[in-house]
């Protein structure tokens, strides 16, 4: 009488299912996993240059990289330790949108939200001019009072407020030529500093 054995039939279809459902779960991890990279927001990558002239006007220039949205652009200034040291906290400011221009003047932001200029890209100079840096409206946190607190004259600015340790850290201050500041460029939409650059004040 011939005897067959069948035990080893049901552990090697269950190692199979199990294979089976590993081979499954893996392919969702990974289609999981490739589709939340694919959603991840890139943040933009880009080089930019400061210049900064009290009787000129500043410069910020974009020397190379991404296009950045305007609508997503946030430009900060901060005061280096040529100002004293533990400054930062208290000099660092978000430069208002509406007092910065392209070459044809069109505004950065207007008071509205909108604008004419639609991204700041690779070889653009965008411009604050010799009046909005008056710091009622380049570094409000730092005015004494209000625009007609401070002059320019004869290539000098003056301030006729009496709060001299805030004009000593502002940078059409005459006695503040040749510190420095340190210009970033930000992305709005993630948080994150895209460039960032030291800049030199100039008469």
């Amino acid at each position: 009488m011939k005897l067959s054995n069948q035990n080893a039939v049901s552990p090697v279809i269950g190692v199979m299912l199990m294979l089976v459902v590993v081979i499954i779960i893996a392919a969702v991890v990974s289609a999981f996993g490739g589709g939340a990279m694919g959603n991840a927001q890139k943040t933009p990558q880009a080089t930019i240059k400061g210049v900064f002239s009290q009787s000129g006007g500043m410069q910020i220039i974009h020397t190379g990289g991404d296009a950045i949205p305007a609508s997503t652009l946030l430009f900060v200034v901060t005061n280096d330790a040529t100002f004293g040291q533990g400054l930062s906290a208290a000099t660092t400011q978000i430069l208002n949108k509406a007092i910065i221009t392209d070459a044809s003047g069109n505004v950065l932001q207007n008071t509205d939200g909108t604008s004419a200029i639609t991204s700041f890209t690779s070889g653009q100079t965008l411009y604050i001019s010799r009046d909005n840096l008056n710091p009622a409206y380049l570094q409000p946190q730092l005015a004494d009072g209000g625009a007609g607190t401070y002059s320019y004259s004869g290539g000098v600015w003056t301030s006729s407020s009496g709060k001299s340790d805030l004009f000593k850290q502002c940078y059409i201050n005459p006695d503040n030529v040749g510190k420095t500041f340190t210009l970033s460029m930000s992305d709005k939409t993630s948080g994150a500093t895209i460039a960032k650059t030291t800049v030199v004040i100039t008469p």
